[in-house]
Parts: C-alpha cells; structure tokens; sequence
C-alpha cells in the first residue's frame, strides 16, 4: 500500500510540474505581435498521450479586416506521452511520422537556433487542414522543451498565414 502512495505521489508531482510556457509572437505581415502560450491539459497513461493546449492573441496591424475570433484562439491536439522527454522525438526521427487521430506528427530535420544546436523540429498537421504547427524541442529547456513555436493557418480570411513565437525567458 505504501508503494502504491510513493508510486502516486510520484507521478502527480511529475505532471504537476509541468506548467504554462509564454512565447512572444514576432511581427509579421500583417500583425505587429501578440503571445501565444502552450500548456500540457492532461496527461493520459493508459493510453500514453499527452494533450497540448495552445493559445495565441495576435495584435493586427492597423487596417487589416481580420476579425476577432481568428487573431485570439485555442487549438488542443493529443502527442505521444514519450514526448515529455527526448526520446520520443528520438523514436519520431526514427518513424519519420505518427498518426495521431486528429494530427499528424511529422519529423523536419535537426536545425541550430542560436545557443541551441541539434533542436529537433517537427510539423504538427492539423487532419482538418486549418493550420500546422512547428515546434522546434531542445532537452535543455525546461517543460516541454519547446524553444520556438511556428503556426500556419488556413482560415476563412487567412490563407497560409504565418506566425512565430519565441520562448520568453
């Protein structure tokens, strides 16, 4: 019975501690910046996914006809468990893609983002086609290790509208 407490306790305090990293969203065509936030909502062990909520508020520039509910949003997908860490993005290397359901997780390559050598990026494609998501992991950050975070979304007024956001420190 005591194991079973540790054993709990254990694994609640490991999800626990995985919190809300903030992103500044970069200037872009037809936006001046904004924030995006991603977040870890929950965490399934039986069927080893983790789901990601991600929100973004975009600041458009002025005279742009964009309306509200596409510059200020929230899309959640489910991820592999084993991507709390390395080595899920390693195993990703190896397959290349997984089907997700509702995603598709699809290895882009190894880059460098200043400091950052060898960060793993990979696509996240919406099934619906109404955005991908690139997200660009390094082991030495904390959290999710997302150090950059890229969206693409093709939505009634944006076409394959794209925009940045770099971890805030």
């Amino acid at each position: 019975m005591k194991c079973f407490f540790f054993f709990l306790f254990f694994v609640t305090n490991l999800y626990a501690s995985i919190e809300t990293l903030r992103y500044k969203v970069s200037p872009g065509q037809y936006h001046s910046g904004g924030s995006l936030e991603a977040t870890v909502t929950k965490v399934d062990n039986e069927k080893k996914i983790m789901e990601v909520q991600i929100k973004y508020d975009i600041i458009k520039r002025p005279l742009i006809p964009a309306p509200a509910n596409l510059l200020k949003n929230t899309m959640t997908f489910e991820l592999p468990l084993d991507f709390q860490d390395e080595r899920g993005y390693l195993n990703l290397e190896l397959d290349k893609t997984k089907d997700m359901g509702k995603v598709t997780v699809q290895y882009a390559g190894r880059v460098s983002l200043g400091k950052l050598s060898n960060a793993h990026h990979v696509k996240i494609r919406g099934k619906n086609g109404k955005y991908v998501c690139d997200i660009y992991y390094h082991p030495s950050l904390p959290e999710l290790g997302w150090s950059k975070i890229g969206l693409w979304l093709n939505l009634a007024l944006l076409s394959n509208y794209q925009m940045n956001a770099d971890l805030v420190p």
